[in-house]
């Protein structure tokens, strides 16, 4: 075979493995369930969609320390017998080369209830297990709240645990500039 021919062969075989490599990325729970495992089945849950001005987006980049890519901003109100129960977020952010998809709880009072894994695509060993994930519950937004200043790191899967605090630091600026500083 020549040169050139198995050059383009070689590189169908790569294409082909790289393909196989990110659709063995795992889907643990699908958006709908989430939500209802988070807020009960008896919860009203409502889709909003927000549009935030270019001072907004700069606001929340400079409170997060985060990357913010998108004005439109999608998220979920949860509510029984007309009290509020939380906001919650989806945030889909590369994690390495690949993405993880999380659903971040906020409490009414500005805080993270629970951030959840429900896609990851990156290998598994790169997932941070749900203890180092309870450290983001129960927080506010704050600058420190990153892997190895207010946050514990986690050897072996460092990029995970920067994205998943970085998305938890986004996720909280972005509430305060929809919903105002907490009370």
């Amino acid at each position: 075979m020549e040169p050139r021919a198995r050059l383009q062969l070689l590189t169908q075989m790569v294409g082909v493995l790289l393909l196989a490599d990110a659709a063995s990325g795992k889907t643990f729970e699908t958006r709908e369930v989430a939500l209802q495992r988070v807020f009960g089945r008896d919860a009203a849950v409502d889709r909003r969609t927000s549009f935030l001005t270019e001072t907004q987006i700069d606001a929340a980049r400079a409170a997060a320390g985060a990357s913010i890519e998108h004005a439109r901003i999608t998220y979920y109100v949860a509510t029984r017998d007309d009290s509020l129960l939380g906001r919650a977020y989806l945030d889909t952010h590369r994690v390495r080369s690949l993405y993880e998809t999380l659903l971040i709880v906020v409490e009414p009072d500005g805080r993270t209830r629970s951030v959840d894994v429900l896609a990851f695509h990156e290998p598994e060993d790169y997932l941070p297990p749900p203890r180092w994930l309870r450290q983001l519950e129960e927080r506010q937004l704050s600058k420190r709240l990153r892997p190895g200043d207010g946050v514990d790191a986690i050897s072996g899967a460092t990029l995970s645990a920067r994205a998943a605090a970085e998305a938890v630091r986004r996720v909280l600026a972005l509430d305060r500039i929809l919903h105002g500083e907490p009370q």
